[in-house]
């Protein structure tokens, strides 16, 4: 009788609703206070490569190609997560990319705006863009600052992935003072698993010594691999969130210019 009056007595506390309350509390302020980290996995095109990124059980954010020819079924891939950015394809110095429909610099603002309002009927829950390729695009000052003031009258966001050290986007932040969040590091530009391990290493480093930081990687199979042996770590040491939760952050903190990490490649010992 007594060890069950103890076990009662045990079941009491644990379920207690104060005592969940609490457990809430702490684990809000946990989060609160860790540094955040917002991973994007651009180039998505396909069903299985969202569903492989779900099977990480990991706050990772995917861009997805716009619907064209040569990626006709993105629209419909998106309906199966709840949250998504949209890689958009923009001019790049050299790399060819005509079937994925790139915006081309001097296209006009009315062309731009008509290719943005196509892609967000195809994504109706669109919020944020990255920049797939774009090297010549986004160091160009007048296609960047109509793009922008495009993404205005949209209601859209734009993210540089920083094809470029010459992106103009951080010139365009200061002068307008707006926030425009930027890409830190690459993860996977090494596509072997023991690279990236060492690449989310420094992610998580950088996010740690300015409070926050964005980083980018693909659909590859030594990234999920990768990403899945460091999810303890993620996890435990920050707290991965989507763009909309990052630019809440840096508001919050009143940051109207972005302060990005300087990109390194971690050394293999």
């Amino acid at each position: 009788m007594r060890v069950f009056i103890f076990f009662l007595f045990l079941f009491c506390i644990c379920t207690n609703p104060l005592q969940a309350l609490e457990s809430t509390k702490e684990q809000h302020q946990h989060h609160k206070s860790q540094p955040k980290l917002l991973i994007i996995m651009d180039d998505i095109k396909s069903e299985q490569e969202l569903l492989s990124l779900q099977q990480l059980g990991l706050n990772i954010t995917p861009s997805i190609f716009p619907q064209t020819p040569n990626t006709p079924r993105t629209a419909q891939i998106a309906r199966i997560t709840a949250d998504y950015m949209v890689h958009l394809p923009l001019e790049a110095l050299h790399l060819k990319q005509e079937s994925l429909k790139p915006l081309l610099i001097g296209t006009s603002k009315d062309d731009m705006r008509m290719r943005l309002q196509e892609i967000k009927t195809q994504f109706p829950k669109l919020k944020y863009l990255n920049n797939h390729a774009g090297s010549k695009f986004t160091a160009s000052y007048e296609d960047m600052k109509n793009l922008l003031e495009v993404f205005d009258e949209l209601g859209l966001r734009f993210i540089d992935s920083m094809t470029t050290q010459d992106s103009i986007t951080s010139h365009l932040s200061k002068e307008q003072n707006r926030l425009i969040m930027q890409r830190d590091i690459f993860l996977d530009n090494r596509p072997n698993k023991e690279s990236i391990a060492l690449q989310i290493a420094i992610a998580i480093q950088k996010a740690k010594s300015k409070g926050y930081a964005i980083a980018i990687c693909h659909p590859k199979r030594d990234t999920f691999r990768a990403l899945k042996e460091a999810k303890e770590r993620l996890l435990g040491e920050v707290e991965l969130i989507s763009p909309m939760a990052l630019e809440s952050f840096l508001q919050e903190k009143n940051i109207t210019f972005y302060i990005r990490s300087k990109f390194q490649y971690a050394q293999i010992q």
